[in-house]
């Protein structure tokens, strides 16, 4: 068997069944449409979060944003203590943070529970129906578990913050994606400020104790002045405590003067070290779509079946071909019983 043979061969066998593998692939292109048009529709938001920070505070035009964001490693722990902004936003607490959330707009209703309906209004063919959990803090478990699966976080070269989420739902996107941006700003919000919060707390404790003191002598000195009304004051009974009393006063006057500079102090340090979160990019319509195209599912389907089928059709021709080659190189022209004849033949 020859090239032109094995063409000829081939040709009559897929015209023979020409029928059978264009309806099989006309089926599998079908199939392959209804699953494509089953699979559930899924929108994309797409948001950017950076800090607003003092230009006198940064040594360069990115560090406030590195240290804020936990990607700067010049800093000791000692110096100042870094999350890195990627595993805050996939943390499991930050998850099931934004899953307890409760949304006005849905009769205060959790994301939780609008994870549960979008899923199923929105599910395929072979998708089961997810039942409610009874327990509440199971529910937020799962949530957050699901909410895992649709977050995208990033940092950019800019070092700004980039979060993507994606759901079924364009109106779920939007709820989700403000509550990620919201839980993750008060954290940072909140880490840069404790130590400030604890010195400003610390600093009016002690004015309100120098003042409580201070006022304590004050009652004691018109206490003494009551007692003292019609008596010599220049006795040393009288005039070494009223005098104690004065230089306890003026010393705790000094410290209250002290305090209260150390009370401004810290307020100003407080206010300066809150970071204001910003959103540049707001996860806002429109979102990119993603869904499975049933054209090109239905094309794929019907070429993989023609192909699949016509080489069903033509194995037998080309196993055949084949071995009829391999011989035809091992042997020689002919097959093994020709050369085996040629050879007996040359012994007599």
């Amino acid at each position: 068997m020859n090239t032109q043979e094995l063409t000829r061969d081939i040709y009559q066998r897929l015209k023979r069944f020409r029928f059978i593998i264009i309806i099989a692939g006309i089926l599998a292109g079908l199939l392959l449409v209804l699953y494509a048009r089953q699979k559930p529709v899924s929108y994309t938001s797409k948001s950017s979060v950076f800090p607003l920070t003092s230009g006198n505070d940064n040594s360069g035009s990115s560090s406030a944003l590195s240290a804020i964001l936990g990607t700067e490693n010049t800093k000791n722990f000692s110096d100042e203590a870094s999350v890195n902004i990627i595993e805050l936003a996939q943390s499991r607490t930050t998850r099931e943070e934004v899953a307890a959330i409760r949304d006005s707009s849905t009769s205060n209703r959790t994301i939780a529970e609008l994870l549960i309906d979008d899923i199923n209004n929105h599910r395929g063919w072979f998708e089961e129906k997810i039942n409610k959990p009874v327990n509440e803090s199971e529910l937020i478990t799962w949530a957050g578990d699901i909410l895992k699966d649709g977050l995208n976080a990033s940092i950019n070269k800019n070092n700004t913050l980039v979060l993507s989420y994606t759901a079924r739902s364009p109106e779920l996107v939007k709820v989700v994606s403000y509550g990620f941006i919201n839980k993750i700003s008060l954290f940072y919000i909140e880490l840069k400020r404790e130590k400030a919060n604890r010195d400003f707390q610390f600093a009016t404790s002690k004015v309100d104790s120098l003042r409580y003191v201070m006022n304590a002598k004050d009652q004691k000195l018109i206490a003494i002045d009551k007692r003292t009304l019609f008596t010599n004051t220049n006795k040393l009974e009288y005039r070494v405590p009223t005098e104690n009393l004065l230089a306890d006063k003026q010393m705790i006057r000094q410290q209250y003067a002290q305090a209260v500079a150390n009370q401004q102090n810290a307020a100003y340090k407080l206010q300066k070290a809150t970071p204001l979160i910003k959103i540049l990019d707001k996860p806002e319509p429109p979102y990119d779509l993603q869904s499975k195209s049933p054209m090109l599912f239905g094309l794929i389907g019907f070429f993989g079946a023609v192909i699949l089928v016509s080489g069903v059709l033509v194995f037998r021709i080309l196993s055949r071909y084949i071995k009829h080659e391999t011989n035809k190189t091992i042997f020689g022209s002919g097959n093994k019983n020709s050369a085996t004849t040629t050879t007996a033949s040359s012994a007599l």
